[in-house]
């Protein structure tokens, strides 16, 4: 089994009740929708030879194409899963999410996961305390990559 797939009963339906049609980008595409706010895991390939920031933003414009996401009318809050061979040689501080709600797609975190189970990852805090329920997608995430 792969991890697109444990991820995909980690958190569908039980966190994240909606599925999205995916493509050739977006390997998994989860969606929840909390009165006016929305949310979405999204399951990446990670791909070495684009630059990190690129690739993120990247994702940011698939996630708002995907859910037609406005700045101020229909923001969506996300979580980037990158899928990699290997983890690649960049640290958490390098693993930039957004520390303002000022987008359509705010990036609320990353999580690189190879597929021997490695993990690092970079969640949104606000005056060092992380809301979302960070932790537990964080866990369940690592538990899908095992």
């Amino acid at each position: 089994m792969n991890i697109v797939r444990n991820i995909e009963k980690s958190f569908y339906p039980e966190i994240y009740p909606d599925s999205t049609p995916i493509n050739h980008y977006l390997k998994l595409c989860l969606v929840k929708t909390n009165g006016l706010a929305r949310y979405v895991l999204i399951v990446i390939d990670f791909d070495s030879s684009i630059d990190f920031k690129t690739q993120i933003e990247q994702a940011r414009m698939s996630i708002r194409q995907q859910t037609s996401a406005m700045w101020l009318f229909r923001e969506v809050g996300a979580y980037i899963v990158f899928v990699c061979d290997e983890l690649p040689n960049v640290n958490r501080s390098q693993i930039k999410v957004d520390k303002t709600g000022f987008h359509a797609v705010i990036i609320q975190g990353i999580h690189l996961v190879s597929k021997s189970g490695n993990h690092l990852y970079n969640h949104a805090k606000w005056s060092h305390r992380s809301f979302g329920g960070t932790e537990c997608i964080a866990a369940r995430i690592v538990n899908s990559a095992i």
